[in-house]
């Protein structure tokens, strides 16, 4: 009797199950598809990166073959990676990814008119995988105005502390991601000199007394490192950089030695002294806090940037930030503020877009009671009502307006009621629409349509 109770029970619990997963709905095709229909590749240009993008992470590892055509360009002209070979690009995908990236690379010598183009065709995918939306890009050898696109922002692995910025070029569909740690001291380029901090990973910085070659003992390291912790407090504001980018508010001022964290918890502390060498050379001297052995390194302004950043890690210059009119907008994890206004406290965190403020990108926000006017307003906003509304300059115009915080239980969410238009350096006028946060987290997904 009791066997028959326990198989009785199994079966009851069998049926639970069955009725479980008829519960829970299958998930959506995981569609791949091309960030964008068209790119240009303008003539200043040596490489452009080509995103192919995932709606979720990759369940299981295969290839995508990618068909290649073009008109007016030849072998010796462009070098791909991965190579092209007999027409087509193999590009390998691995369980958990959830972007893939093809590389065009102009070869050195090589004269373009700008008539040229190529087509990359996504053909065939892993089984786990189904073609979307945007299954073929054009490149153009020559600069583009694009019409718009839906692109998800590749902010990487990490959550509400994403490994990377992201940094967007409406009229090119165009991202840049690079990895937030990748610099640690960015120098600016224009007619001041100055030096910024990585707010991106809340690095901090504190002057002191002495030379840069002095060896710090580990007791003093470690005190050093609890003051320059962030707390929360107003006593932050005399470590940290200012976030608005006021570059008169900077902590590292030319000729002073300081000892400098990394943020993200990244050791160890360096000390750091910058002088200038000329009106368009910086010397850098950086050694760990601990070490005497200081490197002295020169670097000079470059032009078509607002800053050169550089890597105590890698010990050279790093890329960063795209040239100077190529971007518009970038979001990150970064320094910014919390609290009530006149009591504002430095506070770092997830999912703030800030505007290229240097090239005169301006944006306003476009708020209505009702997510459904909002969408409206949305379709039919016409070049003559964009040219009409009021702009503002300031670096946090979309901050983190478009989205709704989290908290312990809770995921931030898209703000409904509200979109952005958005002046580039050129002059063209572009809605920006924010479509998702959460799927998954640091891979938000946005919407812009050129105003025509």
């Amino acid at each position: 009797m009791q066997f028959r109770n326990l198989n009785f029970a199994l079966i009851v619990m069998a049926i639970s199950l069955l009725a479980c997963e008829k519960d829970t709905p299958a998930l959506p095709d995981n569609t791949i598809a091309f960030e964008a229909a068209e790119m240009g590749f303008d003539s200043d240009e040596n490489a452009k990166t080509l995103v192919i993008q995932f709606s979720r992470a990759a369940e299981a590892s295969g290839e995508i073959i990618i068909n290649v055509a073009s008109e007016g360009i030849d072998e010796e002209a462009v070098n791909c990676t991965p190579a092209v070979q007999n027409g087509k690009i193999t590009v390998d995908v691995t369980v958990g990814q959830t972007s893939a990236e093809i590389t065009v690379t102009k070869m050195d010598g090589v004269f373009l008119s700008g008539d040229e183009w190529m087509t990359f065709t996504i053909e065939t995918t892993p089984t786990a995988l189904v073609i979307g939306d945007h299954q073929e890009l054009k490149l153009q050898f020559s600069s583009i105005v694009s019409a718009g696109a839906t692109m998800t922002l590749q902010g990487g692995e990490g959550g509400s502390a994403a490994a990377n910025s992201v940094f967007v070029d409406f009229s090119n569909n165009q991202q840049t991601s690079v990895m937030r740690q990748s610099w640690n001291l960015g120098f600016y380029c224009g007619d001041e000199f100055a030096v910024i901090l990585n707010n991106t990973t809340g690095s901090t910085a504190l002057e002191v007394d002495f030379a840069v070659d002095k060896e710090v003992s580990n007791a003093d390291a470690e005190s050093y490192a609890t003051a320059l912790a962030l707390t929360r407090s107003a006593a932050d504001y005399n470590i940290v950089d200012d976030w608005s980018g006021d570059l008169s508010k900077t902590i590292v001022k030319e000729g002073k030695v300081y000892v400098v964290n990394l943020g993200d918890a990244q050791t160890p502390l360096y000390k750091v002294k910058v002088s200038q060498k000329d009106n368009n050379t910086y010397t850098l001297q950086y050694a760990k806090i601990t070490e005497s052995a200081v490197t002295s390194v020169d670097l000079g302004k470059e032009t078509d940037h607002h800053f050169i950043y550089f890597s105590f890690t890698e010990g050279k210059t790093v890329t960063v930030a795209p040239q100077k009119a190529k971007w518009d907008i970038m979001w990150s994890r970064t320094l910014y503020q919390t609290g009530a206004v006149g009591a504002t406290l430095p506070y770092i965190f997830s999912d703030l877009v800030f505007i290229n403020i240097r090239d005169g990108v301006e944006v306003t926000e476009v708020i209505s009671d009702d997510s459904e006017i909002s969408k409206t307003l949305f379709e039919s906003l016409t070049l003559a009502n964009a040219q009409s509304l009021t702009y503002s300059s300031q670096i946090d115009v979309i901050g983190s307006n478009w989205r709704n915080g989290g908290g312990p239980n809770t995921d931030p969410s898209v703000k409904n009621d509200r979109f952005y238009v958005v002046k580039d350096p050129a002059g063209n006028y572009y809605k920006l629409q924010f479509l998702s946060i959460n799927e998954p987290r640091g891979y938000p997904q946005i919407k812009y349509v050129l105003i025509e």
